[in-house]
């Protein structure tokens, strides 16, 4: 029974975050301060 509720916790957080980063490419503004910022560090 845990293991079942860990594997569907684990494809629970997987479809969320996917749907998180599909969301930011949504808004482009948004990815290229993004990338801006990663760049910056280097």
């Amino acid at each position: 029974m845990k293991t079942r509720l860990l594997r569907i916790l684990g494809w629970l957080v997987l479809a969320v975050a996917l749907t998180a980063g599909f969301l930011a490419y949504l808004q482009p503004g948004f990815m290229l301060d993004l990338a801006n910022r990663f760049y910056m560090c280097f």
